[in-house]
């Protein structure tokens, strides 16, 4: 059908990716040091804004003034439960069109990365698991088991799989649109397998495209394949999930040194613990140094109320380009509004049966980030990416001048620490009450 492997190899090994042109004969490529653009190396920035969160009237502008920003790809998770709330009827319209979104990224020349799940979470409810998914999966575990190769859960992921498609057809970058790139599944410690089965869903589906991906994040159960997507990492200055009541506790500060590891061990302690394992396997390290989640600010959560002072995400992406990082990508980019729903809050809530740590806003998922969903910029400095490409020469085709040493100093980044979070918190803190895990060991928000 399409594929397999792309002319550009990380040592002896190659990445098992699609087509790498456009019909204009432009190309995005990527070795174990970054993306190669047209021939030259670059330094792209990511920036996630969710369209179902946010007004399509307000789209374009908003795109806009992320590219002013220096953000270069749009991240997006597509949700499933904004999509197939009732089994079988599939809602495209109004803001959670994928289709006009993505052609509006196409005019903007905004290229984009689809986070297609099945798994999201991205603080919404069950994690963007329909709830007729869940209660099939609750009834009847042996076919329909969550995040598992159990076939019922597959056909119907391969549905929405298909559905998503449809929207995306003939505005791949093979065609000459804007999407580039796709991330399976998230926070998820496999097995490799279920990873494998899902990219290769994707694949028969149609998703040709330069690159595929995954979390970084929690550590793999077993051994993966190597090229076959590109673990992408994130950290956090602070976070709503975190069960302490005190600014930036445990691991928090280390978001801003550099560092010769990749991993952090703030994301989702609530489920994987404080004391997260972050060495660094040597396969790892062969794979380029790209993020996805750097915090671009954090949500409040109704336990830990959460105030960003808007100078941490920009020392933390630097820290991370002196650590060896060639994709700076921050989760969020751009905030948003929850879509209504009569039954529930379409956030996430402890009174849910997947992803049930924690209660959030019933609407607002603002997140403190850089671009703000009521139509303003917050306090973040949004404009100084395009010195980023001082780090790498324009044109230059040689590996970096990092890649020979692996493990840096660790070093503060100036400034960085003296912009800690204030956490207000209520008189009580709501843990959770007896609700099940995480269907996939292991995972934790985002």
């Amino acid at each position: 059908m399409i594929l397999m492997l792309m002319g550009i190899a990380a040592g002896a090994q190659t990445f098992r990716f699609g087509t790498a042109t456009n019909p204009q004969g432009e190309t995005i490529e990527v070795d174990r040091y970054g993306f190669i653009i047209n021939g030259q190396r670059q330094i792209p920035v990511m920036g996630e804004m969710h369209y179902a969160r946010v007004p399509q009237r307000e789209w374009r502008r908003e795109i806009r003034k992320m590219k002013a920003g220096g953000v270069t790809i749009l991240s997006t998770y597509c949700f499933w439960i904004h999509h197939e709330e009732q089994e079988g009827e599939w809602n495209w319209t109004g803001n959670r069109s994928l289709r006009r979104f993505l052609q509006v990224c196409a005019e903007e020349d905004m290229h984009v990365v689809l986070r297609v799940g099945p798994f999201c979470h991205g603080e919404v409810y069950q994690g963007g698991f329909p709830t007729w998914l869940v209660e099939r999966a609750q009834s009847d575990p042996k076919h329909y088991r969550l995040r598992s190769l159990a076939p019922g859960f597959m056909e119907a992921t391969r549905r929405l799989f298909r559905n998503i498609y449809v929207q995306a057809e003939d505005l791949l970058w093979k065609d000459g649109g804007p999407i580039i790139g796709l991330q399976l599944e998230n926070e998820c410690r496999g097995p490799w397998d279920y990873y494998m089965a899902l990219k290769q869903m994707a694949i028969e589906v149609g998703f040709d495209l330069p690159f595929y991906t995954r979390t970084g994040w929690p550590k793999l159960n077993g051994t993966e394949t190597f090229g076959e997507m590109l673990p992408l990492y994130g950290d956090y200055a602070d976070g709503f999930w975190d069960r302490s009541l005190r600014d930036m506790p445990g691991e928090y500060p280390k978001a801003f040194v550099m560092k010769d590891t990749r991993l952090s061990a703030v994301i989702a302690t609530e489920a994987l613990g404080n004391h997260q394992d972050t060495r660094m396997e040597t396969a790892e390290k062969t794979y380029p140094y790209l993020t996805c989640e750097l915090g671009g600010g954090m949500m409040t959560s109704y336990h830990r109320r959460i105030h960003m002072s808007g100078r941490e995400a920009f020392a933390m992406a630097i820290c991370k380009l002196g650590s060896g990082s060639n994709l700076p990508g921050y989760y969020m980019y751009h905030g948003g509004t929850n879509p209504y729903h009569p039954d529930h809050t379409m956030g996430e809530t402890q009174q849910s049966v997947v992803t049930n740590y924690n209660d959030m806003p019933l609407m607002s998922y603002d997140f403190q980030c850089p671009l703000a969903r009521w139509d303003s910029p917050n306090p973040q400095p949004t404009t100084r990416h395009a010195g980023y490409t001082s780090f790498w020469p324009t044109g230059a085709t040689n590996s970096p001048p990092w890649a020979s040493t692996p493990c840096l100093p660790t070093m503060p980044a100036a400034d960085a620490l003296s912009s800690t979070t204030t956490t207000y918190a209520c008189s009580t803190t709501r843990a959770p009450h007896g609700c099940a895990p995480w269907p996939c060991p292991g995972a934790g928000p985002r």
